[in-house]
């Protein structure tokens, strides 16, 4: 049975996101998961962030799927802070945050893609300067937001008298999520700068308590309250109604990855959010028990209609969730 913490009487919000990365995904594809996520509840919905991949370019797709919704709140997953200023990015996302009447989440990373970067002409310096990098654009973006006027001269960036009009809907700025891998770098960069951390895939509780430990050093060491920043969990989720129809599934998503359903158990499956929903529920109390609340969920592509559904009606509403705005 689901944990008393986690149960629906009296436990914590929960949120739901429905993550997609979208190769090969036509916009009446991903309109239709955007506009069925929005009607079924879930908090938000992302797109990645490549610009060589065979997909349609994230802030652009996420601008239009806004204006096919009402409730559902936009996360890019995250932006790659080396392929724009960051006082094109503040001005972006305080524009789309006024359009959309306050449903952005700015989801940033140093930018993991050596190849994209360099494809698109772009340098792609050390992990640890690309850190720096983040650190100072995200400062910069948050004196955007809130300022008249900016003067800002850091190591990598600097304006002059620069600023963005109108401010967005959210007070003082939209939430910044930043996104990454590395206890070296990245989580560190997290303590110090971000509202919301998202690291990691079909991780352990284990795994996040070792993550969260790192970025609360870091936080302290900069007299940030830890408590101020969210931790998230990703996860692949595979559902089906009953046990005999997850075998089922197991078996044909085993044949379309050319695998025996024991080795897709084995190499897909492993840690992640499957089963019935009554096991899918029981994964995420795990979770929740560990103090993690926001949960980005990868169903299987293209994210069938009644998957979304099951979930939303049979996993999410054991648990008080938390909705995107009205």
């Amino acid at each position: 049975m689901v944990s008393q913490l986690a149960s629906q009487s009296g436990g914590p919000h929960l949120k739901f996101n429905v993550r997609v990365n979208q190769t090969r995904y036509g916009y009446a594809e991903l309109r239709r998961i955007w506009r069925e996520a929005d009607g079924l509840g879930y908090y938000s919905a992302s797109l990645y962030d490549l610009l060589n991949a065979d997909a349609l370019e994230c802030w652009t797709t996420l601008t239009a799927l806004l204006a096919q919704t009402e409730r559902i709140r936009a996360v890019p997953m995250v932006l790659a802070n080396p392929y724009r200023h960051p006082a094109l990015t503040a001005k972006m996302a305080a524009t789309l945050d006024v359009i959309s009447g306050g449903r952005v989440t700015l989801g940033i990373g140093a930018g993991g893609s050596r190849r994209d970067t360099l494809a698109s002409g772009l340098p792609f310096p050390s992990t640890r300067v690309r850190c720096e990098m983040l650190e100072e654009a995200v400062a910069l973006i948050r004196l955007l937001w809130t300022e008249a006027a900016v003067d800002y001269r850091g190591r990598h960036y600097a304006v002059a008298g620069a600023s963005v009009q109108p401010k967005p809907a959210q007070r003082p700025g939209p939430p910044i999520l930043v996104g990454g891998h590395g206890e070296r770098y990245v989580l560190p960069a997290i303590g110090r700068i971000a509202d919301i951390c998202n690291a990691g895939s079909n991780s352990t509780v284990g795994e996040h308590r070792r993550w969260r430990d790192i970025v609360e050093r870091a936080a302290i060491a900069v007299g940030r309250e830890p408590s101020e920043i969210e931790i998230t969990h990703n996860a692949n989720v595979v559902i089906a109604p009953t046990e005999r129809e997850f075998e089922r599934l197991v078996e044909q998503l085993a044949n379309q990855a050319g695998m025996t359903a024991a080795q897709y158990r084995e190499r897909r499956l492993a840690n992640t959010i499957s089963g019935t929903p009554e096991q899918c529920a029981e994964r995420i109390a795990e979770y929740v028990d560990a103090g993690i609340y926001y949960f980005f969920i990868v169903f299987p592509d293209p994210a069938p209609s009644e998957m979304l559904a099951l979930f939303a009606g049979e996993v999410m509403s054991r648990f008080r969730t938390l909705p995107g705005p009205a």
